[in-house]
């Protein structure tokens, strides 16, 4: 870290950029909140970044003992890089300025950005209502991945690959999960489209729909004209 260009100014914020501040740093954290990460899965959820730069970031991390490297289980017995206690501690600034963004967001990816369903479940935990009183788990499967959102009494812990058993299960394409999980479109409409399926006990999601920060599952909720706010 000594050879990086600090702000050497006497304020947290300025430290804090200092260790996380340069480019692709903080959404490498944001991947890794989902769990660990094999440096081929960081390659491909992030294109663009090329691989020595990757290579670079992660080695900052490293360095600023944020990220460390772990030995994932068999079957796979591979190398992967997962955030220490430290590295967790960003996750309420990142939450704070990906709601931020969200004022700049449009409702759709525009052409040529990449939407990542893992970013999405991330954003939940912002709007969870642990007060809801609902205290279970779900699974959403979409394209070979899998995804538990575990609903706790306080906070709602996202994780991926973990293919523990759930009550409930989401099975879709990506941006109809989104839109089930945030009330753009019911239940039922994208069932009938064949978007998304449910298994499992479905008597639950109406009380998950409600811990995740939506209303009545019954009715979509209408976006405010002259708004900005997407998906995150």
């Amino acid at each position: 870290m000594q050879s990086r260009r600090g702000y050497h100014q006497h304020c947290g914020l300025a430290k804090a950029l200092d260790v996380v501040g340069e480019r692709w740093t903080l959404l490498l954290v944001r991947d890794l909140l989902l769990g660990p990460r094999r440096y081929g899965d960081l390659v491909e959820a992030l294109p663009g970044i090329g691989t020595n730069l990757l290579a670079k970031r992660l080695r900052e991390l490293e360095e600023a003992d944020l990220v460390t490297k772990v030995k994932l289980p068999a079957p796979v017995s591979a190398v992967a890089y997962e955030l220490t206690a430290e590295g967790r501690a960003l996750e309420p600034a990142l939450h704070a300025l990906a709601r931020w963004g969200g004022l700049f967001l449009p409702a759709k990816p525009k052409r040529g950005d990449r939407f990542d369903l893992g970013w999405y479940l991330l954003s939940l935990k912002r709007r969870y209502l642990p007060g809801e009183g609902v205290r279970t788990a779900l699974a959403v499967k979409t394209a070979g991945r899998v995804f538990c959102l575990v609903l706790g009494e306080r906070v709602l812990d996202v994780r991926e690959g973990d293919d523990a058993p759930a009550p409930l299960t989401i099975t879709g394409e990506m941006m109809p999960i989104a839109m089930l999980c945030n009330g753009r479109a019911s239940l039922a409409a994208l069932e009938r489209e064949g978007g998304v399926k449910l298994e499992g006990a479905r008597d639950l999601w109406s009380e998950i729909f409600r811990a995740l920060g939506n209303g009545s599952e019954t009715t979509t909720r209408p976006r405010p004209r002259g708004t900005r706010r997407g998906t995150s």
